[in-house]
């Protein structure tokens, strides 16, 4: 499936083509695809987002871009996920496409869950871990934060408190909202909702759910003129202390009267890592 090309490209290999085909046999045979109308393709660069009703198409995709990565079980063509694997979200082939951009931000959390903890959280492998393997009390926490994961809001939900959480915090993030606007929407979708438990009241505990991920959202300087960010990181660059941008000289800070010990930013921006943009 993923031994495509032979070495310097020269051409694709046999089992490649015939694994193409067997792939494009089987899935426009599946319940999911008469109902759409075609097949999410599995390419790199469709990423099973659109629906292509020629098989044709699809196979040229797959010959030239190969498949997206750890693709094992076809969960978007129709094929069903182990029984063992416990889910938050829908594995019905025939969901929106929203229902499936749902599930892949839940494997993003799974992933930032077990890079905080260092144990790996997958859709494809039953959830064993050893309780030697971590402390007591950090064994405890992994456990609690990942119930919290898979809770859904109310039954029938595709999101858990932490995906809406994080997806508030992502908002954030990609258009600068403030906070009492991210508030606003909290209490909306709390008013809206049949549980009111699992849902974050507040930016605050958006922000206090994620940051047991080590996923704070980070309030960063920047120039006024979108040069650069005042910020050191680990690959050398140490513009934190700096009170002029070192391009077009604008300064980092606002005039202030003397009687104002406080500085004052004259522009910032908000960053986490919390979920894909866009």
């Amino acid at each position: 499936m993923y031994d495509r090309t032979y070495p310097g490209r020269r051409g694709l290999k046999p089992n490649f083509e015939e694994g193409v085909k067997g792939f494009i046999t089987w899935a426009f045979a599946q319940e999911c695809c008469l109902s759409e109308g075609g097949v999410r393709c599995p390419c790199l660069k469709c990423e099973c987002r659109p629906i292509i009703s020629d098989p044709e198409e699809v196979e040229r995709h797959l010959k030239r871009r190969g498949f997206i990565k750890n693709y094992w079980v076809w969960t978007y063509n129709g094929e069903q996920l182990p029984s063992n694997v416990q889910r938050t979200t829908t594995t019905h082939a025939s969901s929106s496409r929203s229902h499936m951009e749902h599930r892949e931000e839940f494997s993003l959390i799974s992933d930032m869950v077990g890079d905080a903890f260092g144990v790996n959280v997958t859709y494809d492998e039953p959830q064993d871990f050893d309780q030697e393997e971590l402390p007591n009390e950090e064994a405890q926490k992994f456990y609690q934060l990942l119930q919290e994961m898979n809770t859904p809001l109310f039954e029938g939900s595709s999101d858990s408190k932490l995906s809406m959480c994080v997806r508030l915090l992502a908002a954030k993030s990609n258009w600068n909202v403030p906070d009492r606007c991210l508030e606003f929407f909290a209490k909306m979708m709390l008013d809206a909702t049949p549980t009111k438990d699992n849902l974050p009241t507040s930016f605050y505990d958006a922000k206090r759910l994620v940051s047991k991920l080590g996923l704070e959202v980070r309030k960063i300087d920047c120039c006024t003129n979108g040069c650069m960010l005042f910020y050191d990181n680990e690959f050398g660059t140490n513009d934190g202390s700096l009170e002029e941008c070192k391009f077009c000289k604008s300064p980092r800070y606002k005039v202030r009267s003397k009687a104002i010990n406080r500085l004052s930013p004259s522009d910032s921006l908000y960053y986490s890592l919390v979920v894909g943009k866009g």
